[in-house]
């Protein structure tokens, strides 16, 4: 079920990414934030263009939740060592592809470094939970576990 549900997430990071209806639907999500981000968008095609090169945005907020959430789910569901690290790698090849493919299959989204940067650090972040929670949980069962 986690399993399905991590597909999921990472599938719905797809929609939102390629969808030229993602303002609106963030719109309604995230209200003001996301209207400001969407004016952004809107501008001129390009969401950080308006931004300074030290400047993060609600833009890079999002682009660091949308990764950082879907990589702990996945963690989650592979509940492995090994899996976390082919899985992390899945990600973050996931999230760059999806980036590159937003200015390719989309008219109104636009290819972004910065994206792209808080794109992995999300996916970086989200594995760092789930390994944290890999190694509390491992401890808990040691902890419980009678030993001969």
């Amino acid at each position: 079920m986690v399993a399905l549900i991590a597909f999921g997430i990472v599938m719905a990071n797809a929609a939102l990414l390629l969808s030229d209806q993602a303002p609106g639907i963030l719109r309604s999500l995230f209200g003001d934030l996301a209207r400001r981000i969407t004016e952004r968008l809107d501008e001129d095609g390009r969401a950080g263009a308006a931004l300074g090169a030290r400047d993060i945005g609600g833009d890079s907020i999002i682009h660091f939740s949308l990764w950082a959430v879907a990589m702990l789910v996945v963690g989650l569901a592979v509940w492995s060592w090994a899996g976390l690290i082919i899985a992390s790698v899945t990600v973050a090849m996931t999230s760059l592809i999806l980036e590159a493919a937003q200015g390719r299959y989309s008219s109104s989204r636009a290819v972004e470094a910065t994206d792209a940067a808080f794109n992995l650090l999300g996916v970086a972040v989200g594995a760092g939970v789930a390994a944290a929670v890999y190694v509390v949980v491992e401890g808990l069962g040691r902890l419980f576990t009678p030993s001969d």
